[in-house]
């Protein structure tokens, strides 16, 4: 908790400068560390075509071959068209075209980290913070493996969430369906923003309904048929590749041996049992309905909203067959946004992620064999799922309590603190969020 007396300590100009360069510093480098294989990751095949046809004009040519996350290489193409403009190579053109997904999580991660030393936090947690968000592993991958648009979609339903603390229903609704038009695993973070707005819930969801699907209208009509079309904007499951990485792998029956696709090494391999197919990713969106019911049902404070969408993401991570080592990138981000601004600490969880995801995903298949790399990932993860469900679920303390002095003081306000201006009080005491003062438009 971000306690009164710290929260009102003034920050020196100088470390806000320096914070948000390091980050800024630290997006640019992520892009340039590396010399991308653009011309055989998934950027290659997927979006590099399209993309060039966009920068040239030709945007019916794009329309026809987008994937299903085209809005999200339409937001990214300014950038692109910088380095398309200096007639650079395709390996600059995916640098710029994911430069702004870097700087965006390095721009939360940086805004984190100067309310966290405004508020008397240590430098070490402020570093820990940028760190996670501007240098972690599932961050390499995403642009090794050619999605950056990962990223952004990480950093935009946290924020939409944030905007929904704030009561700012417009914006909430927008950063909402901007995140469904990157990548529509977003669809999990609608119950969390709905949960965390004060009213005018309705309305934010139409406002993300329309964003979304003027974003991803044109790429369905532009099919040449409705199949086509529902096969383009929807994000298909993985079809019978099933990683280890995943709830169902034991479920599977054993197939043939076959090289993993990053490191050329031997997994076991099973099938993916004919039930699972073409349904796994329909029950990562639906199970958020019951999920975010129970949540509204218990009256949970409005801030624990964070902790629901990591709670669903975590689930994403869980649920799909085709689990990648940057999938558990937005859940890190949301634990991490929750560690940190409602429960005014490091984020230790969020780091724990990090490093767990390296050594499952990447060290475990130097080392292990397919069923002990299935139950790495297994136990720790429902382990983190049931730490995670009992913070969203318990009763608050002050419905159990009437007595101030009894109840715990192990959350702050965080409407109050993340709408203000510049940083002032904080009450030390658990109570529920209340409507802002500044009511959304």
């Amino acid at each position: 908790m971000i306690s009164a007396a710290a929260d009102s300590l003034r920050q020196p100009p100088w470390e806000r400068f320096a914070i948000t360069l390091i980050a800024i510093a630290a997006a640019i480098a992520m892009a340039w560390w590396q010399p991308w294989q653009v011309n055989l990751n998934d950027y290659s095949t997927e979006a590099a075509v399209p993309l060039a046809a966009l920068l040239h004009g030709h945007v019916g040519e794009f329309l026809r071959t987008a994937p299903s996350y085209g809005p999200s290489l339409e937001l990214r193409a300014p950038f692109a068209l910088i380095a398309s403009l200096a007639n650079g190579s395709r390996l600059l053109i995916y640098r710029f075209s994911a430069l702004p997904c870097l700087l965006a999580l390095a721009a939360l991660g940086a805004w984190i980290a100067t309310r966290l030393r405004a508020a008397g936090r240590s430098r070490l947690t402020a570093a820990l913070t940028l760190a996670v968000c501007c240098v972690n592993p599932m961050t390499y991958y995403a642009m090794k493996i050619g999605h950056p648009e990962e990223v952004l979609g990480a950093v935009l339903c946290v924020v939409a969430v944030l905007a929904a603390l704030r009561g700012h229903v417009n914006w909430a609704g927008i950063l909402l369906g901007l995140a469904i038009a990157n990548k529509e695993w977003a669809l999990v973070a609608i119950g969390p923003v709905l949960l965390a707005l004060p009213a005018k819930r309705i309305h934010a969801l139409l406002i993300a309904g329309g964003v979304a699907g003027l974003l991803l209208a044109p790429i369905a009509l532009a099919s040449t048929s409705a199949k086509v079309a529902s096969a383009r904007v929807t994000v298909n499951d993985g079809g019978t590749i099933f990683y280890p990485q995943q709830i169902w792998w034991f479920l599977g029956t054993p197939g043939r041996w076959v090289p993993a696709m990053r490191n050329q090494i031997l997994y076991g391999f099973r099938m993916p049992p004919s039930w699972l197919q073409g349904r796994a990713h329909l029950l990562i969106v639906w199970i958020g309905l019951p999920l975010t019911w129970l949540a509204a049902r218990r009256r949970i404070p409005r801030e624990n909203a964070l902790a629901l969408l990591a709670l669903l993401l975590l689930l994403r991570c869980m649920l799909d067959p085709w689990d990648l080592v940057y999938y558990p990138l937005p859940f890190a981000i949301a634990l991490l946004s929750w560690e940190t601004l409602v429960r005014g600490r490091a984020p230790i969880g969020a780091a724990a992620v990090s490093a767990a995801t390296w050594a499952i995903f990447e060290y475990g298949p130097l080392h292990l064999s397919a069923d002990q790399i299935a139950l790495s990932f297994l136990i720790p993860s429902v382990c983190a799922l049931a730490a995670i469900a009992f913070v969203v679920y318990r009763r608050p303390p002050a419905e159990l309590s009437l007595d101030p002095v009894a109840q715990s003081t192990t959350s702050s306000s965080l409407v109050k603190w993340l709408s203000r201006v510049a940083p002032s009080s904080v009450s030390t005491t658990r109570s529920s969020i209340r409507t802002p003062s500044v009511p959304g438009r």
